[in-house]
């Protein structure tokens, strides 16, 4: 691992513990074994770390896209296959789940940062927008729709994460069951 890499989980475990006002950057490089001015080779400021982290998840994130563009699927199929890798992937980072979720409205995140990942999520977008047209799903802004998504997204990683179910694949799929009986045009 990279000292660039240390520094940046050590900051993840570090802001996702003890929050953003209370994780100095000498917390975080002596967590991550380097020394202080090391960070400052990589990052201007703890700002530029907390943007630099949230874009590296998000772009993480972004492989997951992929399975829409599966023509072969439906659209319910290729949401249901993207929903279960997420979550997934949630429950498999937790540390990176939990920051993105504290993040993603901060005020930290910048303008920059944010339109980064609103360019990322055209094309989900544009796959929602064709479902729309093409009656599968409710005909709603796609802020709502992915509000929508992102909360139950994070409340089922949420509740396996604390209940430690052995029935995960059971519910995982029950949640999706949910999401799309709330989207669906009837």
């Amino acid at each position: 691992m990279t000292k660039k890499e240390k520094i940046m989980q050590s900051a993840i475990r570090l802001f996702c513990s003890l929050g953003f006002q209370n994780t100095s950057t000498t917390k975080i490089t002596k967590d991550a074994g380097v020394g202080t001015g090391t960070l400052f080779l990589y990052f201007k400021s703890k700002d530029e770390l907390v943007n630099q982290l949230y874009l590296e998840i998000k772009k993480e994130m972004q492989v997951y896209h992929q399975i829409f563009s599966r023509p072969s699927l439906s659209f319910k199929e290729q949401l249901n296959a993207f929903w279960v890798d997420v979550v997934q992937w949630g429950l498999d980072n937790p540390d990176k789940f939990k920051f993105m979720m504290q993040f993603k409205n901060s005020p930290y995140i910048s303008k920059f940062t944010m339109d980064e990942v609103t360019e990322d999520h055209q094309f989900v977008q544009n796959v929602m927008m064709q479902a729309m047209a093409e009656g599968e799903i409710i005909n709603q802004p796609f802020d709502f729709l992915m509000t929508l998504f992102t909360s139950q997204f994070s409340s089922i990683i949420q509740y396996l994460t604390i209940e430690k179910r052995t029935n995960q694949e059971h519910l995982i799929q029950v949640s999706f069951d949910v999401l799309w009986n709330g989207i669906k045009k009837n």
